[in-house]
């Protein structure tokens, strides 16, 4: 409490216990990724994840999704949750957009690519080059999935 002025004791309305309180995080953007959702923002993200609440504290949140579907279509699967419009401000179409990461049930995570990226991080030449390459030269979503051996869209 001495390190951190923004922490405050609050009493417990039922028990009279002193609990030490936070002030809420609110991000400016969140990027959640989800596994699909609709042209008005519905999306469906994993349950395990805390997707929904991020949606729900960002000043604006941009959903990347898998695949796009009519909004009736859009119903969350086993360990799914819904994500209503309304906390989404942006839908982004980006087939395997997860990667490196994996998307459940979509694919799995590159290691090796991951692996590559680490082995860069430790130099700034090095990162320099697979920023280069990876971030800032494709073209497109497209173009990155060409050059991390991915192929186009949907194959």
């Amino acid at each position: 409490m001495k390190i951190r002025p923004d922490l405050k004791t609050m009493k417990d309305p039922y028990s009279g216990h002193e609990y030490v309180v936070i002030p809420p995080i609110i991000p400016d953007v969140a990027i959640i990724h989800a596994t699909k959702g609709d042209r008005f923002g519905g999306v469906t993200t994993f349950s395990m994840r805390n997707d929904l609440l991020l949606a729900r504290a960002a000043k604006k949140t941009i959903a990347v999704i898998e695949e796009l579907l009519e909004p009736d279509e859009v119903l969350p699967a086993r360990n799914e949750v819904y994500i209503a419009p309304v906390h989404v401000d942006a839908v982004v179409l980006a087939p395997r957009g997860a990667h490196p990461t994996g998307c459940p049930g979509k694919y799995d995570v590159d290691g090796a690519h991951i692996k590559a990226y680490m082995a860069a991080a430790k130099d700034d030449k090095s990162f320099r080059q697979y920023l280069d390459t990876y971030i800032y030269g494709p073209k497109d979503h497209n173009d990155y999935l060409k050059k991390v051996g991915l192929g186009d869209y949907g194959k």
